[in-house]
C-alpha cells in the first residue's frame, strides 16, 4: 500500500469515527509508520468549537418596539378625536344603498350572508349590515369605533 492510499485510508476511517459519534479522535499510521504526520479531528466533527453567540433578547433586535400612546388604536389622541362628526357621518350612512357606501366602510352583513371581518379597530372605523327592501341592499345598522368603545346606530 502506497504512502497516498494509506493517507486517503485513514481519512476515511477519521470521517467514519466521527459519523460514529466517538468523539475526539487522533488518526495515526496503523502500522506506526511515522512518515505522515497525526491529524488531529475536532471533537464536535469539524463544524467549530466556537459557540454561537446568542442576543440577550433572542435574536429579536437590541430595541424595544415602540408603544403608541393611544394603544395603537390610531394616530389621534382620544381627546382630539372628532366624536360628534363621526356620530354624524355613522347616522348619515343609514338607508344609504350598498352602490352608495364609502370605500374603507366594511360590510358584516349583507341579508343572510355573513362576511369574516378582521379585527381592525381603529379609531373611526365603520361596519354596516346590510338589508334588501325590495330595491336593493340598504345600510340598516352601524357599528362605529369610538374613544369609549363601538357604538352602535
Amino acid at each position: 500500500m502506497n504512502t497516498s492510499t494509506r493517507f486517503r485510508t485513514l481519512v476515511a476511517v477519521a470521517a467514519v469515527v466521527l459519523a460514529a459519534g466517538v468523539g475526539t479522535a487522533v488518526v495515526v499510521a496503523a502500522d506506526g509508520d511515522d512518515e505522515e504526520p497525526a491529524i488531529p479531528v475536532e471533537p464536535d466533527g469539524g463544524i467549530g468549537d466556537t459557540p454561537i453567540p446568542v442576543e440577550p433578547d433572542g435574536g429579536i433586535g437590541d430595541t424595544p418596539i415602540p408603544v403608541e400612546p393611544d394603544g395603537g388604536i390610531g394616530d389621534t389622541p382620544a381627546d382630539q378625536f372628532p366624536v360628534d362628526l363621526v356620530r354624524d357621518e355613522a347616522q348619515g350612512l343609514l338607508g344609504r344603498s350598498e352602490a352608495d357606501l364609502p370605500a374603507d366602510v366594511r360590510i358584516a352583513r349583507k341579508g343572510s350572508e355573513h362576511f369574516a371581518l378582521n379585527e381592525d379597530y381603529r379609531l373611526g372605523r365603520m361596519t354596516v349590515e346590510l338589508d334588501d327592501d325590495g330595491d336593493g341592499h340598504r345600510v340598516t345598522s352601524v357599528v362605529v369605533e369610538l374613544p369609549d368603545g363601538p357604538e352602535t346606530f
